[in-house]
């Protein structure tokens, strides 16, 4: 059996992936990808672990693990993780990979822009969040998820929204590509943004954002029970949260959330469709992103 490429899922070859497994180290593709405690894992790795994942290729039956697995070379092989939090920190920092520079940047522009909030009085925040008063100004629609107010009160909130888009979107940039990456990003800012506006309040932070990630993973582990079930345990614990701390940003974060499953359900239907343009899916993510905002805008006009 020939070698498969290290760029590419063993188990689809045509789709180039920058994820591998924890256990075994091979590359799988999102639709293979399985979140396990130790880490991602590869349906059968789950499998010799003990997990009940079912799995089919199109046309290809079922095989045993050990006939199944290639051989790979020591140098695509990843460190061992003891944890999700450390094996998702290995893949981002693994010669030779593709660092998640999207995120890096959403991450640090939101902390330089209200570090200099604090000492402008609060002058990012008035500029660039979105709110009914301001709802003319199409852009703050997508720089809302950079700014909070200046207030050490939002601390927490930074850092927590902060560690966990750091957590989950390497993940996310690495299987969609940057491309793809910053226009889930942007869909999820501006949908989220236009339901606060809705709302008739003011939207910022990260929640919009973060809520894309967990949607677009959602999207990632649908067809595994066992991890569909995990995301949506983690989905809940930050629902929970964004609750816990007054809940005013529920609108942004089902709008976040809607959208990012949304436009990932979007890439992978038309990547799966012979003769699809590959413009189609941006068509329609920008018309909805579009509309919401429009209707926020005749909103607060009426």
């Amino acid at each position: 059996m020939a070698e498969t490429s290290p760029d590419v899922c063993y188990r689809h070859p045509k789709r180039e992936s920058w994820v591998l497994c924890q256990r075994c180290g091979r590359t799988i593709c999102p639709e293979c990808q399985i979140l396990a405690p130790g880490g991602v894992h590869c349906p059968e790795c789950v499998q010799e672990l003990g997990g009940s994942v079912t799995w089919r290729g199109a046309g290809e039956a079922r095989r045993p693990a050990a006939k199944a697995r290639p051989a790979r070379t020591a140098r695509s092989r990843p460190e061992r993780s003891s944890s999700p939090v450390s094996g998702a920190l290995g893949q981002m920092l693994r010669p030779g990979g593709e660092a998640p520079v999207v995120t890096w940047g959403i991450v640090a522009t939101t902390v330089v822009l209200w570090l200099g909030g604090l000492f402008t009085g609060g002058l990012p925040y008035l500029f660039l969040a979105a709110a009914p008063p301001v709802s003319l100004q199409v852009w703050r629609y997508v720089t809302a998820a950079v700014v909070y107010p200046p207030e050490i009160s939002y601390v927490i909130s930074i850092l927590l929204s902060g560690f966990f888009l750091l957590l989950i979107a390497p993940s996310v940039e690495k299987n969609l590509g940057r491309r793809r990456f910053l226009v889930l990003a942007l869909a999820a800012t501006g949908v989220g943004s236009a339901a606060m506006v809705l709302a008739g309040s003011a939207a910022f932070g990260l929640s919009g954002v973060l809520f894309g990630m967990f949607g677009a993973y959602l999207i990632f582990v649908w067809s595994y029970p066992p991890a569909r079930m995990q995301a949506l345990i983690i989905i809940g614990i930050n629902l929970l949260i964004s609750i816990a701390f007054g809940g005013f940003t529920l609108p942004q974060i089902v709008g976040g959330l809607i959208a990012g499953a949304g436009a990932t359900y979007l890439f992978q239907r038309y990547d799966d469709r012979p003769g699809a343009k590959t413009r189609t899916p941006y068509l329609i993510i920008g018309a909805v992103v579009g509309g919401l905002i429009l209707l926020a805008i005749l909103r607060t006009a009426l």
